[in-house]
């Protein structure tokens, strides 16, 4: 699974955004509001790691079991693919 070429996350006060940039702009409307756990999941998953690296990571960053964080990061992947944000 990864991220696709042309999106990017900003962090607002209050907010992580995935957004667009260059030719995504114009096939993608809009913005995904993500969460601090999803902001986090999306930064180690463009950066290249596994669905099980990450939820490893998510472990280490915040106190949840692995089985959780595994559940946690299929959810965020699916919700990203479905976006059009992410490819498996």
């Amino acid at each position: 699974m990864k991220i696709k070429d042309g999106f990017i996350l900003r962090k607002v006060p209050g907010m992580n955004l995935v957004m667009p940039t260059g030719k995504k702009v114009k096939e993608f409307n809009g913005s995904l509001i993500l969460n601090d756990t999803g902001a986090f999941i999306f930064e180690r998953l463009q950066k290249g790691s596994t669905a099980d690296e990450t939820a490893q990571a998510l472990t280490q960053e915040y106190d949840v079991a692995l089985d959780t964080a595994g559940v946690d990061v299929q959810n965020t992947i699916n919700s990203l693919i479905e976006a059009g944000v992410a490819e498996a």
